[in-house]
C-alpha cells in the first residue's frame, strides 16, 4: 500500500467539492507536500482537527501521483489560542505563509519545521509582543535557509541601522531559537526590524508575501 508516516503542520487549506480539503503541509522529512483529506470538513470526519490551519500532528500519508492523500492523523497541538487574538492570528498566518515559500518539496528540513513549530508556541502560549516572535522567526529562517545576515556596527546586510538594532540582530542571530525569545527589543528596534526584514527577505527570497503587510498595523 505504500504509506509514509511523518510529522506534519497545515500551513494553508483550499476548500474542495463538498467536504474535502487539499491542505498545503510542512513536514521534516519531505519539505512542502500538499495532502488530501477527503470528507474533512463533515462534523463526523476523524480528520476534522488535523485539517485546520496550523494543527500540527503525526500523520500517514499515501502517495498518489503529485500530492498524497491522507490516511491517518493524531493531532499533537493545534495552538488554538492564536485564533483568540487578532495580531497573534496575523502573525502566524505571515510566518505559515514565509515557511511556505522557503521551503521546498520533497527536501527534509528539520530545522525549519522546528523552528514554524516554536514560533507557533510563542505566539499562542507566551506573553512575549507577538512582533517580536516574528522578527526573530524571519531572522532564524534566513539563517536556516542559508542566508543569515551579515550584521555591522550600524548596518544589517547593508542597510543602515541603529547600532542597538544591530546589536539585537546579532545577539539573535548568535543564540538558539529558545533563548534568542529572551532577547530584549524595544519598540524602536521592533520598529527598525520591521522595516528592513522584509526588504531583505524580498531580495534573497525573490518574492513579497501579502499577508506581510498585516504586520505593520501591529505596534
Amino acid at each position: 500500500m505504500n504509506l509514509v508516516r511523518t510529522q506534519g503542520v497545515v500551513l494553508r487549506y483550499e476548500n474542495r467539492r463538498e467536504a474535502d480539503r487539499l491542505l498545503t503541509v510542512l513536514s521534516p522529512d519531505l519539505g512542502r507536500i500538499l495532502v488530501y483529506a477527503r470528507g474533512c470538513r463533515k462534523q463526523s470526519s476523524r480528520f476534522l482537527a488535523f485539517s485546520q490551519l496550523f494543527c500540527y500532528g503525526e500523520i500517514i500519508i499515501k502517495p498518489y501521483r503529485d500530492i498524497y492523500i491522507l490516511n491517518q492523523a493524531e493531532v499533537k497541538n493545534s495552538y488554538f489560542n492564536i485564533r483568540n487574538d487578532v495580531d497573534r492570528l496575523a502573525c502566524a498566518t505571515y510566518a505559515a505563509n514565509l515557511a511556505e515559500a522557503a521551503a521546498t518539496t520533497g527536501e527534509s528540513n528539520a530545522g525549519l519545521f522546528a523552528l514554524v513549530l516554536q514560533a507557533l508556541s510563542y505566539l499562542s502560549y507566551s506573553d512575549h509582543h507577538p512582533l517580536k516572535i516574528v522578527l526573530i522567526y524571519e531572522l532564524k529562517l534566513l539563517e536556516r535557509i542559508g542566508y543569515r545576515p551579515l550584521v555591522e556596527s550600524q548596518a544589517v546586510s547593508g542597510i543602515p541601522v541603529h547600532p542597538q538594532t544591530a546589536g539585537a540582530v546579532k545577539r539573535i542571530l548568535d543564540s538558539e531559537p529558545v533563548q534568542a525569545a529572551d532577547i530584549q527589543m524595544c519598540p524602536m528596534v521592533r520598529q527598525e526590524l520591521n522595516r528592513i526584514l522584509p526588504l531583505i527577505i524580498e531580495d534573497k527570497l525573490e518574492l513579497k508575501i501579502n499577508s506581510r503587510s498585516f504586520l505593520n498595523l501591529i505596534t
